[in-house]
């Protein structure tokens, strides 16, 4: 797999744009050919019970374009090796940048939610190579080929990876002023916190919350969408903070902190996939573990 995708990269780093952007579009309609029917149907159903639409035929094709981008998304990561912080400059237009740049101007640590709406791994990259000390923090693969390859590429975009069971690492890298990405829109399993999501009982990630309330740090909401091809707005929402500043809290308090912060992401998010229902990750079964817990709890 290594060997493949070093291989692919470096015909598709010296192939002319246009046929670059051709490759993008047949990669992302053959993974469509190949997700199973009822994988399609999860997709279609969480779109209709979402509310983004009430057409079955609009939420199905909702659901294709939610797919069909990976195409253009892997010719992007492929295409590392050739960028330059230049080149990132002419796809990259960004909105909110003056909360990063204060935040950088501060020397403070922080944690930066994002999502699995839009180019996620350039977004990492760009942010890296803008100069903001990101740290992402990524699932291991379970391929240790993949896992090599896509590693090298984000080191390659002055990205730092870190894996989901370094805590200490992001402890200490928050208190040298880093900056921790967190991907927090899947399901958790039974180690979320029930919120809501699209009007929805929503186990949701609570790693953002917890991370920044051990010293009240801010969480920067960060969104990346495709505005036309290959070109992409970076939007960068006004920090929160798990508490209120200078502010003395009892251990409720604090959970009741952490469940309002939790709830304030999710309804970001939200907004985010309502203005642009096709970024999102629809394939992904977002409710089977909130459904399994209310089970389990007989809970309605």
């Amino acid at each position: 797999m290594y060997t493949f995708m070093k291989i692919l990269s470096f015909l598709i780093c010296h192939m002319p744009v246009c046929m670059c952007h051709g490759l993008g579009r047949f990669l992302g309609s053959f993974f469509w050919t190949f997700v199973p029917k009822k994988r399609k149907k999860l997709a279609q159903r969480q779109i209709l019970e979402c509310g983004i639409t009430n057409d079955a035929a609009e939420a199905m094709a909702i659901a294709k374009k939610s797919t069909t981008r990976f195409g253009p998304m892997i010719i992007e990561v492929l295409s590392y090796p050739r960028y330059t912080k230049e080149i990132l400059d002419r796809k990259i237009t960004f909105h909110g940048k003056e909360y990063l740049d204060a935040l950088k101007a501060s020397g403070e640590g922080a944690v930066f939610m994002a999502s699995h709406a839009g180019n996620w791994e350039l977004l990492g990259a760009v942010l890296a190579m803008n100069g903001y000390p990101l740290i992402s923090v990524a699932q291991e693969q379970n391929s240790k080929s993949a896992d090599t390859f896509i590693n090298e590429y984000r080191a390659m975009m002055k990205q730092h990876v870190t894996y989901k069971t370094g805590i200490r690492d992001m402890i200490r890298f928050l208190a040298d002023g880093h900056y921790i990405g967190l991907l927090m829109d899947q399901d958790p399993g039974f180690a979320g916190i029930m919120v809501k999501l699209f009007g929805k009982d929503t186990l949701t990630a609570d790693g953002p919350a917890k991370l920044a309330g051990i010293k009240n740090y801010p969480i920067l909401t960060i969104f990346i969408h495709e505005d036309r091809p290959y070109h992409h707005i970076v939007e960068v929402l006004p920090p929160l903070r798990p508490y209120p500043t200078d502010t003395v809290l009892s251990k409720k308090e604090k959970t009741e902190a952490m469940y309002a912060v939790t709830q304030e992401l999710n309804d970001r998010l939200e907004a985010h996939i309502r203005k642009y229902p096709e970024d999102w990750f629809w394939l992904h079964n977002r409710w089977k573990w909130t459904k399994r817990y209310k089970e389990k709890h007989h809970l309605q």
